[in-house]
Order: C-alpha cells, then sequence, then structure tokens
C-alpha cells in the first residue's frame, strides 16, 4: 500500500509546497559555476523562449516519473513476503528495501514536480537525491549484512540489486548532470541567467 500511497501523497505535498515557488528568489551561492551567464530578471527570464520545461527538460523529467513505477516493480519482484518467525537478516532486509522504494519514490515524485513548478533549487534538489540514493544503497549493504549471517544465493542476489540500483543513479547522473548544468533552458528557467 505505501508503494503506492506515498508517491501519490508526495506529489500532491509537492503541488502545495511548490504553488508559487517559480516566484522565490534564487538563491545567493551559485553551486553551479560552468560556462559564462550573465544574470537577468525573473520577469526576463520568463519571456525568454526557453523558459519552462518543454524540449529535452521533458525527457528528463519522464525519466524522474517512470523511476518510481520501475523501481516499485523491481521491489515487488526481488522481495519475498516475509513470515512471523523471519531470521533477522530477512526483516532488517524487508524493512530496508521498503524504506528505500517508499523513500525515493516520493523523493522523485517532489523534484518532478519541483521542476514542473520551476523551483529555483531543483537542480540542487535532484543532485542532493541522487547523492542520497546512493548512499542509501551502502547503508541498506551494511545493515543487512552486519544482521547477521546471509545465505549464499541472498547475498549475491542482494549485491547485484543494491549495485544495479548505484549504477541507474550514476548513469543518470552522468546522463544529466552535464544538462543541468550547460543547458540555457535549465539556466534561464532556474538560474534566471542567460549565456554571455
Amino acid at each position: 500500500m505505501l508503494l503506492v500511497v506515498a508517491p501519490f501523497a508526495s506529489t500532491l505535498l509537492a503541488l502545495r509546497w511548490f504553488r508559487d515557488a517559480h516566484l522565490q528568489a534564487q538563491p545567493v551561492f551559485r553551486l553551479a559555476q560552468v560556462g559564462r551567464w550573465t544574470s537577468v530578471s525573473r520577469h526576463e527570464a520568463e519571456r525568454n523562449e526557453l523558459y519552462g520545461t518543454s524540449g529535452v527538460m521533458v525527457s528528463l523529467l519522464v525519466g524522474m516519473m517512470l523511476n518510481v513505477p520501475v523501481r516499485a516493480l523491481e521491489y515487488l519482484a526481488a522481495m519475498p513476503p516475509i513470515a512471523a518467525n523471519a531470521p533477522a537478516w530477512l526483516s532488517t532486509l524487508h524493512f530496508a528495501m521498503t524504506l528505500d522504494v517508499v523513500l525515493f519514490g516520493s523523493l522523485y515524485m517532489i523534484a518532478f514536480v519541483a521542476a514542473l513548478r520551476r523551483v529555483p533549487l531543483f537542480p540542487r534538489l535532484l543532485l542532493a537525491i541522487w547523492v542520497i540514493d546512493i548512499a542509501m544503497q551502502l547503508v541498506i549493504a551494511q545493515l543487512v549484512t552486519s544482521s547477521g549471517a546471509l545465505p549464499a544465493g541472498v547475498g549475491s542476489s542482494l549485491h547485484n540489486l543494491l549495485d544495479g540500483n548505484v549504477k541507474k543513479v550514476l548513469i543518470s547522473a552522468a546522463l544529466w548532470l552535464p544538462y543541468l548544468l550547460l543547458s540555457t533552458r535549465v539556466n534561464v528557467t532556474y538560474r534566471h541567467r542567460l549565456p554571455v
């Protein structure tokens, strides 16, 4: 139930939180220092033809949104139901993987809404989610391995699952981070600046 409810609830909350987010002030300190840019006012940025979430940005948004059901399906395929007298490692694994899929399903949907609502901090939010996602996979591995001896088949399957999750995040970051840093559309929409 959490797999379905959490992303929808997070989306509804984010729509409320970010209702007028495009009016928020720009951050004082810029993390994105690549390229030569000149700052413009919010009104100038909004009048620019590249302002908004169309073009290549749609691919990023669709990818974030599709990540949620794909991750949920992977979880359902990988996690067996547990009995009341399950070993400690299985209970820990079940809890950690459920937390992972619910938390990141919610976070990716919040980032999706932040992008749609043109929240100035969207690129930073997505970067933070990627970093936390990778850290979570390492924490899950540590928690489960320290909760007792894993059967050989479970250990290798868990390693493959967590390794796959880390690789997906790293591939996403490698593909989209240059775009988030260098795209004129991203810079106009989220940073209110134009190339010099």
